[in-house]
């Protein structure tokens, strides 16, 4: 098995599915998938005067397996994920399949273990219930069960229970595992993020049990579409992991693909507003719409300010095809400007950010960025 340079977190949102179904990853990138529902999408419900048709509805694995198995990787960690913090505002199936599945450590373990025909391409994620049910030895129970079918799972820690999960992480994990360690909103520019976190940072330097990845969301939730100054670099934006990553003891870096890490929660106005990458600089700049907040903001304000911009300008003259045919949040772009495609949807343009993203650091990889 080869070892990723690079782990792309999806939640399993419909415009993230279409990436993570299309995208080619190759061979050193791994994306993660986290499932937070039962079904993808619920059955539809019966039309008015139409007799109800008897379905039994398909089980989680005939549901994910195909999903799953279209990914183009070698491999593809799962993780039905603990840490996700449960809200009102989530829709009705979320919180019944985060209560009734990923809540209770046996049924949890049912499911991933419900996708065993999948079991040389899976990574199964593994973390600590002692925050959720403060049941004891958790990690190792899982590992136990799920070791069984899965030659290969991770290990998923954060600053809160890290002190407690390394030392079962250590007791079971083999060479080709992985110990994924989430930094959450921890700044690695903040002098007393750092200090909070430096007591992992110091253990990971010397961590040989199994492979380690930092895990860090660069695009905070707090940024809104409609304070983007319009054109300008969003100086709140660290993603200064992909440089610094070994430096801190990792072998491999992950982050949520170019967006924000999605709250799983319903609803939202209209906000025409676009997050762009500039590989040249690993930097973000902002672009919004009108005052008005109106779909026609993305094609008349947002797209042409993209195609005219100095990150663009960068990508263009690089030696490096940033902005290739094979960019296909680009050719998205492009193809909205030549009135080729609707660009009148907030949700595509969330596509248009990850697909741009993967692209250029898939570029870099091939071009030995990452090379130690």
């Amino acid at each position: 098995m080869s070892i990723p340079t690079y782990i792309p977190v999806f939640r399993l949102r419909q415009e993230e599915k279409k990436v993570l179904t299309t995208f080619d990853f190759g061979s050193d990138i791994f994306p993660y998938v986290e499932i937070f529902k039962e079904f993808e999408r619920l059955p539809p419900k019966p039309k008015p005067g139409k007799p109800k048709k008897v379905r039994e509805p398909k089980h989680f694995n005939e549901i994910y397996i195909p999903t799953l198995n279209s990914i183009k990787s070698e491999k593809v960690f799962v993780d039905l994920p603990i840490h996700l913090n449960q809200s009102r505002k989530m829709k009705k199936e979320v919180l019944e399949f985060l209560r009734g599945v990923v809540s209770k450590r046996k049924v949890r373990t049912d499911y991933l273990l419900s996708l065993n025909v999948l079991r040389r391409k899976i990574i199964p994620v593994i973390s600590s219930y002692s925050q959720l049910t403060g049941e004891p030895n958790s990690i190792k129970l899982q590992e136990a069960d799920l070791r069984v079918v899965f030659p290969t799972v991770a290990f998923r820690t954060s600053e809160k229970t890290f002190t407690n999960d390394i030392n079962q992480v250590s007791a079971v994990a083999q060479r080709e595992d992985f110990l994924i360690v989430d930094l959450e909103d921890y700044c690695l520019s903040d002098k007393d993020d750092m200090a909070t976190i430096q007591f992992m940072i110091d253990h990971l330097k010397t961590f040989d049990k199994c492979h380690v990845v930092l895990l860090r969301n660069c695009i905070y939730n707090s940024i809104k579409n409609f304070e983007l100054e319009h054109g300008e670099r969003i100086e709140v934006i660290d993603n200064s992991l992909m440089n610094r990553y070994d430096q801190l003891g990792a072998d491999c870096f992950a982050d949520y693909a170019g967006i924000k890490k999605d709250k799983i929660e319903g609803g939202g106005a209209i906000s025409p507003g676009f997050i762009f990458y500039d590989a040249v600089q690993n930097n973000f700049y902002g672009y919004k719409g009108s005052e008005k907040r109106e779909l026609k903001d993305f094609e008349n304000i947002i797209v042409p300010a993209v195609l005219r911009s100095d990150a663009a300008a960068r990508m263009q003259s690089n030696e490096l095809e940033y902005l290739s045919v094979e960019n296909k949040g680009w050719k998205m772009i492009e193809d909205i400007w030549d009135e080729e495609e609707s660009g009148k949807n907030q949700a595509k343009f969330k596509r248009i950010s990850m697909e741009h993203y993967l692209h250029c650091i898939r570029t870099k990889i091939q071009d030995g960025y990452f090379v130690l």
